[in-house]
């Protein structure tokens, strides 16, 4: 049996959570605590098209999704 609740999953929190132990570990490295962190990429010439993108999380939209469509059929 599954159990709906309003909010992030867990495995979207878990997610969240071990990203932010990569940024955390990616700070790190940038001030020079951890020389064999992850990398961060930065484009040389970033696209100006994309200069106001903002991510989402699509899991979470996903979950939005489901959660409305239970909602306008009962």
């Amino acid at each position: 049996m599954y159990t709906l609740t309003r909010g992030p999953s867990k495995l979207a929190t878990q997610r969240r959570t071990a990203w932010q132990q990569v940024e955390q570990q990616l700070n790190g490295s940038r001030s020079g605590e951890n020389a064999c962190g992850p990398v961060q990429y930065v484009e040389k010439t970033p696209n100006p098209g994309l200069k106001n993108f903002v991510p989402i999380d699509l899991e979470e939209w996903w979950a939005q999704q489901f959660l409305a469509k239970i909602e306008n059929c009962s």
